[in-house]
């Protein structure tokens, strides 16, 4: 090759990769810091205002699209603006069905950088809690038949996500959802479709959820089952469900015509980020390599790692998911003499491991076979300068392009991190008229919002507690 034509080749490679390397995430990342800062300290619609502001600053990103709103939206949602909120989520949602169409040029990008270059769709659960929050919100609102339609939606997606995943997917169906949908039937007067709903939550918080995320049903849930049986006087379900969940159930169903039930959304703790993990690997080719970690157990297993003579090495760097435990453990509602201890309904933490072990494999033979790629560059970039200038021209041009493909080597660290660790609840049924209600911790009590209960009718509250 002549060096008229490899010193512009020479030239244009140069240009591309140090473009990339200012595709990183530090400016996300820093900014996401500055939100988490504020909402520990109480100041959500501070929080709101550095998101926003690192946004004007291009700390996110056109990929970052889905991230930036995921977070706008539960800010927004914690500084009560539901409107604001229901409305950013929806264009959250809508977007993240647009991406299932795969960007070339971007996936080009993701080959010499990280999967950060890509368009972020969403964990699977994470698109899910967009509707939860949707129905909270239009719950907060007193509209329940919007609520109700996100409801619905949930599970319409888990079988989706089902078939995408080809049932690999260990999160394809959701107890707090089917809950959810029972409690809405139940307000619109549906008591047999409550019934279901609350049955098929019951067996899916027993079975799957207690599989995979060791938690079983709210104690609560028995009793909305045989309430819903004995308000729609199903004699025959009734002596079966007291049969079955045992015979002191239904009370509640004699409150229903002269109190009025509070639910309180309390969510508990910080929700999982993620940051880098580095593996070592040894290649011979693309398609001959081993590492010194590989999915297994909670997250990578470590091996030994053996490098034999004239192969090539390099750094991979994997996704690892951090949560952290919620500091309140043991929370009450309480509202003038009554206190009721809630209980944990979402475990997202728990959820959002499983995710990431699901797709852990993928995600890991993607990360190495981009890492070999941009070794293979590097060398190519040596040899290619080589031609130009001779072998110290070559050299430096290799260990230019070596340094560029190592700054630009990270995980996709995108993840909706405003989110709780867990989602839990807590009822309490009440007389009609004004109330004030605490939520009790541990270390002392925080007030909400007054509430104005009705005879029949159901209240929702949504509460966040941090750490």
């Amino acid at each position: 090759m002549s060096n008229s034509r490899v010193r512009p080749a020479m030239a244009v490679l140069g240009l591309v990769i140090w473009g990339l390397v200012g595709c990183g995430q530090t400016g996300m990342m820093e900014a996401m810091g500055k939100v988490r800062e504020q909402m520990l300290r109480g100041n959500n619609a501070a929080a709101l205002g550095v998101l926003r502001e690192a946004r004007k600053n291009k700390a996110f990103k056109e990929q970052d699209r889905v991230m930036f709103w995921m977070e706008e939206g539960m800010l927004l949602f914690l500084t009560r603006d539901y409107q604001k909120s229901t409305d950013v989520m929806e264009k959250c949602e809508q977007r993240t069905k647009e991406l299932y169409t795969k960007s070339i040029s971007k996936g080009i990008k993701a080959a010499f950088t990280s999967d950060a270059a890509t368009d972020y769709k969403g964990e699977s659960y994470e698109n899910i809690l967009l509707n939860v929050f949707k129905a909270m919100s239009f719950l907060a609102m007193k509209k329940p038949d919007a609520a109700m339609v996100e409801a619905r939606k949930i599970n319409e997606k888990l079988a989706w996500y089902n078939t995408i995943y080809k049932g690999k997917n260990t999160y394809n169906q959701d107890a707090f959802a089917h809950w959810l949908t029972g409690v809405l039937y139940e307000m619109e007067g549906s008591l047999d479709d409550a019934r279901i709903s609350y049955v098929k939550a019951y067996k899916t918080y027993n079975g799957p959820f207690a599989a995979n995320y060791g938690m079983g049903a709210p104690s609560y849930l028995k009793e909305d089952i045989v309430r819903v049986a004995t308000r729609n006087n199903s004699m025959e379900a009734i002596a079966e469900i007291r049969n079955q969940l045992g015979p002191d159930l239904g009370k509640t169903a004699q409150l229903v015509g002269s109190k009025g039930e509070l639910i309180v959304f309390h969510l508990n703790g910080e929700g999982p980020s993620k940051t880098d993990y580095f593996v070592t690997c040894t290649f011979r080719s693309v398609a001959a390599w081993r590492c010194d970690g590989e999915p297994g157990g909670e997250f990578i297993r470590k091996t030994t790692l053996t490098i034999a003579p004239k192969a090539d090495v390099v750094k991979v760097a994997f996704p690892r998911l951090i949560t952290r435990q919620p500091h309140n453990r043991q929370v009450f509602i309480a509202a003038g003499d009554q206190r009721t201890l809630t209980e944990k309904a979402y475990p997202l933490n728990a959820i959002a491991q499983k995710a990431l072990r699901d797709k852990a494999g993928l995600i890991f033979k993607d990360a190495v076979i981009r890492g070999i790629t941009k070794f293979l560059t590097a060398k190519a970039a040596g040899a290619i300068g080589k031609q130009v200038g001779g072998g110290l021209f070559g050299a430096l041009a290799k260990i230019g392009t070596s340094v560029a493909m190592q700054a630009t080597e990270e995980a996709d660290k995108r993840a909706w991190t405003t989110l709780p660790a867990e989602i839990n609840i807590g009822r309490v049924w009440l007389e009609p008229g004004e109330h004030t209600v605490y939520l009790a911790l541990p270390d002392g009590r925080v007030a909400l919002p007054k509430v104005k209960i009705e005879a029949g009718k159901r209240v929702f509250l949504a509460m966040r507690t941090l750490p």
